[in-house]
């Protein structure tokens, strides 16, 4: 399995994974945003959202593509990573925790289109 972080003219890359994250691809991706800090010099890594095709779960690529993620902005010197679940998505919870993520109890407002 290889790993590996897009960048400048990964375009096509890119749109086969975001048609994944809509629902198809042969394995499977991660979409994160850096989040540069007001109250520090440091950034944050917020992973937005991760999908595995159903075919290729239950195989540690899930894992993979996290520590891939962890890996990758430690090398541009982000220590903080985090993501946020739904409650009732169990399933996500469960895998959070299983890859040694620690919940933390926070409220997310969502503003809708007005």
């Amino acid at each position: 399995m290889t790993y590996r972080r897009l960048v400048a003219g990964d375009g096509e890359t890119a749109r086969t994974v975001f048609a994944l994250m809509a629902d198809a691809f042969e394995v499977g991706g991660v979409t994160a945003h850096v989040l540069p800090m007001t109250r520090t010099p440091s950034s944050e890594l917020f992973f937005y959202d991760i999908a595995v095709h159903a075919d290729w779960r239950r195989r540690g690529i899930g894992a993979g593509l996290v520590g891939a993620l962890r890996d990758a902005a430690a090398d541009i010197g982000i220590t903080d990573v985090f993501v946020a679940a739904d409650n009732e998505d169990m399933h996500a919870l469960d895998f959070y925790r299983a890859i040694g993520g620690d919940g933390a109890a926070v409220t997310i407002y969502t503003f809708s289109e007005r």
